[in-house]
């Protein structure tokens, strides 16, 4: 396990500014500054003839996260009136969710950076895949959650060792996380700003290879339907994508778009300002939660794709039509199908289309 000696300088998304590689939970420190929490990407030197997409950290701590299944879904996409329709299951990681390909790198890092423990807020599935790798790395985790965590996500957790800080709400867990990184050596799993900025940015960098995967199996799509909160799966796949298209592997990006259970991105969009809070009562309790960041609204814009709400009845239909297909999906996650209809009438997908919705978790814990 080490660091990537191509890793070269961290990019400010907003101003653009360099920073040399490191640790920068709190994203920008320019930018934060200025009351504008901002993302920081990864470049990276080139490196001839190597077509591989670049991790920061090589050989890292893992479970046997990614290389997950693309299926091809060819009676949706007829239901759905598009051409093509693949499901990437990433409820096939070690922990059931998308979450893994991030915590392998961030715990590998928080490692390799000399820390003990690591510290993050989570609503489920991130704390059960931090509590898992902690446990393999030898790091220990405290974890902030609130009072309405599904109870076998919270057994799960604590079966990996994690120790629990239960809040009333989402907001609440944020200065508790805050503390530890700040004043108590622990390492970020998570964000903790309000505004937030997004998860550290060597962990987002862990969703890149799941453009990969998906050119891999199923050629270039013209869209992807990423479910969505602050915004680190989506950005992170962006990056995948963009990498390819840098690299000449692609001649254009795929179309991103963000489902959320009610309209934040879009009301961030109209101002330009992800800054702003948003609440709302959901049942999809992984993509809840009043604020946006601007790596999600970068990752929209960069890509040509939109935001897209779907109600919790929707994303409840869509999880029976799955489960009669055999696939298990948190409501979160199945919300990804229901905004297939959504972007439909929103004239965003036609018959052309070719569409891969990313099933972020299986169900088995809520």
């Amino acid at each position: 396990m080490q660091m990537n000696p191509r890793l070269s300088n961290l990019r400010c998304i907003r101003c653009a500014s360099l920073w040399p590689p490191g640790d920068y939970p709190e994203g920008c420190p320019s930018c934060l500054a200025a009351g504008h929490p901002a993302t920081l990407e990864c470049l990276y030197t080139a490196a001839p003839h190597d077509l591989a997409i670049p991790l920061p950290v090589l050989a890292p701590v893992t479970l046997g996260e990614g290389a997950t299944p693309t299926l091809d879904a060819a009676d949706l996409a007829r239901a759905e009136g598009v051409g093509q329709l693949w499901i990437k299951c990433e409820s096939a990681n070690p922990t059931g969710s998308h979450k893994d390909r991030m915590s392998a790198q961030l715990v590998s890092r928080a490692r390799l950076a000399g820390a003990t423990r690591v510290a993050a807020a989570s609503s489920g599935n991130a704390g059960v895949s931090l509590a898992a790798y902690c446990a393999a790395a030898g790091l220990q985790a405290d974890i902030a959650i609130t009072r309405n965590c599904p109870p076998l996500q919270r057994d799960a957790m604590e079966r990996f060792g994690a120790r629990l800080r239960a809040f009333e709400d989402s907001l609440g867990r944020w200065p508790y996380v805050q503390d530890l990184c700040r004043n108590h050596g622990a390492f970020a799993g998570t964000n903790y700003l309000n505004p937030p900025v997004g998860t550290h940015p060597y962990g987002v960098e862990g969703y890149k290879p799941i453009a990969q995967e998906i050119l891999d199996d199923c050629g270039l799509p013209t869209d992807i339907i990423v479910p969505t909160a602050r915004g680190d799966l989506l950005w992170g796949i962006y990056l995948g994508w963009q990498h390819l298209h840098q690299t000449g592997r692609i001649d254009r990006l795929p179309r991103l778009h963000a489902v959320e259970p009610y309209a934040r991105l879009s009301r961030a969009l109209a101002t330009g300002d992800a800054r702003g809070q948003w609440e709302s009562a959901t049942e999809q309790y992984s993509i809840a939660g009043g604020t946006c960041t601007l790596q999600a609204l970068e990752a929209l814009a960069r890509s040509g794709g939109a935001p897209v709400e779907t109600s919790d009845a929707q994303a409840g239909d869509a999880r029976q039509r799955l489960e009669r297909m055999g696939l298990g999906a948190e409501l979160s996650s199945a919300a990804a199908l229901a905004a297939v209809s959504r972007l439909r009438l929103a004239g965003k997908l036609d018959a052309e289309s070719s569409v891969v919705l990313i099933l972020t978790s299986d169900g088995r814990r809520g």
